[in-house]
Formats: structure tokens, C-alpha cells, sequence
């Protein structure tokens, strides 16, 4: 009995550590904004990639960012406002327009692929619709071991179903530890929104009854 005790408490420990890491991917977006050294630490690389001379040696500088741990969420954030800036502007060229939402969609995308798989999988789940077959049909896709591969357009990914269970409990963990608390903003308040914690549940409920 006291070895299952242990054993519960060192899974409750593990759930909420991931639980926290989860949450600090998302606050991280929010505290970016509010860190000027780090926002001017993200001007200085966004100037950098703006002095290449193509997409191509711009797509490694990236890459580059990326392995040294730079390609942080404030220096997407400049990417993104730098972006909007230009977008909609009858006075900015289109070439430049195009360079600018090249190197911002570049950055989000590259970013997006160093979460874990399981995080990328559950966002997937999340985005189709809420026919509890297409929830299923997801499901049996992530959990189909295959080659795993990564293309300009897509990912190729799977898991196994306790792994995505625990990613799944660790943000509900975090949603009910943040109920009442006024500090969740941004990113982080979208990730904790209901609607998305139900859309959870339900994928949660199909994995315990169907999968394990």
C-alpha cells in the first residue's frame, strides 16, 4: 500500500511539472511583451535576417536561430508586427510584402515544430470538427505507428495513447490550477478557454474508452 502511495504521488509530481511546462510555453508569448531587454534582444536578430540576401540564406538563418535557442517568442512577435505593418500598406512594395510574410510564417512554423509531438498532435485533434467520428478517425490516425515525416505543408506524426493522455491531463491539470486567477492573458487564456477544455474532455473520454 505505502509502494502505490509512493507510486501515486511521483505521478501527480510528473503531471504537474508537465502541467507547468505547458503553461509556460503559452505565458511565454504574453511575457515577451512585457520584457524589453528580450524585445530588444528579438529587434537585434530580426535585423539580422533582414540583411540576407535570399529566402534561402534567410530559411537557414532561421534554422540557425532555431539550434541556438534564439527563435524565442518575442522575436516571432516582431516578426508578426512587422508583418501587419506591411501588410495592408499601399506604400511597401509587394516583393517586400511577400518577404515579410515569408520570414514570419518561416519563424511560426519552425517555432511550432519544436514543441513536443504530442502537444502538435492534441492542436491537431483540437481543429477538426466535433463529430465524435472525426474525433475517433484523428485519434486512430495518431495513434497508427508509421513513419514520421515533415513537409513544407504538414507534419507526419504519431504517439502512443498514454502519451497524449498525460499531455491532455497535464492541461486540464493546469486549467483547474488556474481557475480564479487573474494573471492568464493572452496565448495562454486561449489555450484555457472552455470551449477548448470540453473539446479536451471529449478527446480524453475517446482515448480512455476506445484506446487504453
Amino acid at each position: 500500500e505505502a509502494r502505490s502511495d509512493a507510486d501515486a504521488d511521483a505521478a501527480r509530481d510528473d503531471l504537474a511539472r508537465t502541467a507547468s511546462r505547458l503553461l509556460s510555453i503559452c505565458e511565454a508569448f504574453d511575457e515577451a511583451t512585457r520584457d524589453t531587454e528580450t524585445l530588444e534582444t528579438a529587434a537585434e536578430n530580426f535585423q539580422e535576417l533582414l540583411q540576407v540576401e535570399t529566402l534561402e540564406e534567410m530559411n537557414q538563418k532561421i534554422d540557425q536561430l532555431a539550434g541556438e535557442g534564439k527563435l524565442d517568442p518575442a522575436l516571432v512577435l516582431t516578426a508578426a508586427k512587422a508583418y501587419m505593418s506591411v501588410k495592408e500598406s499601399p506604400m511597401v512594395e509587394e516583393e517586400v510584402k511577400d518577404v515579410m510574410a515569408h520570414l514570419y510564417f518561416k519563424m511560426k512554423e519552425t517555432m511550432g515544430r519544436q514543441q513536443p509531438k504530442e502537444v502538435r498532435i492534441l492542436k491537431h485533434l483540437l481543429a477538426v470538427g466535433d463529430d465524435p467520428r472525426d474525433i475517433r478517425n484523428g485519434l486512430e490516425e495518431a495513434f497508427t505507428p508509421g513513419p514520421e515525416l515533415t513537409t513544407e505543408d504538414e507534419d507526419f506524426l504519431f504517439c502512443e495513447a498514454p502519451a497524449l493522455l498525460k499531455t491532455i491531463d497535464a492541461v486540464l491539470t493546469a486549467y483547474e490550477q488556474q481557475q480564479g486567477k487573474a494573471s492568464i492573458t493572452g496565448q495562454a487564456a486561449e489555450l484555457m478557454q472552455p470551449e477548448v477544455i470540453e473539446k479536451m474532455k471529449q478527446i480524453k473520454g475517446q482515448i480512455e474508452g476506445t484506446f487504453l
